[in-house]
């Protein structure tokens, strides 16, 4: 199975994603590769969710939803998207939750994006 046909079984919709760079596949895999870097640099922990300041918080989660629907990475989109509201609407522990869902799909992008790298 290929890149692309893997990372969609993950629930990407990566013919949008190639869209959204005007059709450049390489440029495509090379944001990719910077959302993985964007994860790290950006990690989000699940005791994040207990501190009071949410500031931090809030501005880590907003950059990867960003990122994630820029490269139509949806099931994470979604999940980032749904963790911002509630983070807003100061219900941490309901966005924790949601965290500690997508978490495992995350994970299992990042390995097919790093196994795929060049």
């Amino acid at each position: 199975m290929g890149y692309r046909e893997e990372l969609e079984e993950l629930g990407v919709n990566v013919a949008e994603g190639i869209d959204r760079v005007v059709g450049d596949e390489s440029l495509y895999e090379m944001m990719l590769g910077m959302f993985v870097d964007t994860v790290n640099e950006s990690h989000i922990a699940p005791d994040d969710f207990d501190k009071n300041d949410r500031d931090e918080l809030i501005r880590h989660v907003h950059i990867l939803k960003g990122m994630t629907g820029n490269l139509s990475l949806t099931p994470l989109y979604e999940g980032y998207m749904e963790m911002l509201g509630l983070l807003r609407s100061e219900k941490p522990a309901e966005a924790k939750a949601v965290m500690e869902k997508i978490l495992p799909i995350q994970q299992k992008i990042i390995e097919c994006i790093e196994k795929h790298k060049a």
